[in-house]
């Protein structure tokens, strides 16, 4: 018996590797990972309410992961901004500019809702970056810059102000005002028409469509340059 054990070899481990190991994944396929579960926990609990921990369990990696790839929650919050007004940019750099600026004006305004009803959780975030600061925050120095006044440099933003430097160029909207200027109240007022319906202000979405549409509307009329005012009413006129 002892002579056929030793020709048979030394016993082979026949353990399987555990089921519960976890896997190496790829650096983009972790990153992808991490900003879908912490959007979910945006959705969910908001801002302060993302946990690294059960981020980590969610997205099947470790603690340290997070740390490696974003170095904490501070840091994973920027990049989650960074995705919101990215994927808000591609929303507006998809609406087609075929000549008439002022099609094209509105049509980035419907843009912006449209996202927002695709994207809650990072339509939230964009939201609280407008949010009121402390008193003490307020009154600090007045040229130092905040998340909230960083909103026009961004890519998104971009948009708006080419749209309506198109319509000024046109002679649509008048060219007293500054571009600048133009873009802060028609950005004010959609985004504040498109909380409130997030918010669940209107009774229905024919209601927030219908009155999202009249108040830009009106909006984007105060703003119509001299000239195509007497143009709009001749082509009124029977």
């Amino acid at each position: 018996m002892s002579d056929t054990k030793s020709a048979a070899g030394p016993a082979v481990s026949k353990d399987k590797p555990k089921e519960n190991r976890q896997k190496r994944r790829p650096a983009e396929e972790q990153r992808r990972a991490l900003l879908d579960a912490a959007t979910q926990m945006l959705l969910t609990s908001g801002p302060d309410g993302i946990s690294l921990r059960k981020l980590a369990k969610e997205a099947r990696l470790t603690t340290m992961a997070i740390y490696t790839q974003y170095g904490g929650k501070d840091g994973l919050l920027h990049a989650l901004y960074e995705e919101a007004f990215l994927r808000l940019a591609l929303k507006q750099e998809a609406v087609p500019n075929d000549g008439d600026p002022l099609i094209w004006l509105r049509s980035l305004g419907r843009a912006y809702r449209a996202f927002a009803l695709e994207n809650p959780a990072y339509f939230a975030l964009i939201i609280r970056i407008t949010e009121p600061q402390a008193a003490d925050a307020q009154q600090g120095n007045p040229q130092q810059p905040t998340p909230a006044r960083e909103i026009a440099a961004q890519r998104s933003f971009q948009s708006l102000l080419s749209a309506i430097t198109a319509c000024q160029e046109a002679d649509i909207l008048r060219t007293d005002v500054p571009t600048q200027e133009i873009a802060d109240a028609l950005w004010a007022v959609v985004n504040g028409l498109t909380s409130l319906e997030m918010a669940g202000y209107y009774s229905t979405v024919e209601d927030a469509e219908n009155r999202f549409a009249l108040t830009a509307g009106i909006l984007i009329e105060g703003f119509f340059s001299k000239n195509y005012r007497i143009l709009q009413e001749q082509n009124l006129s029977p």
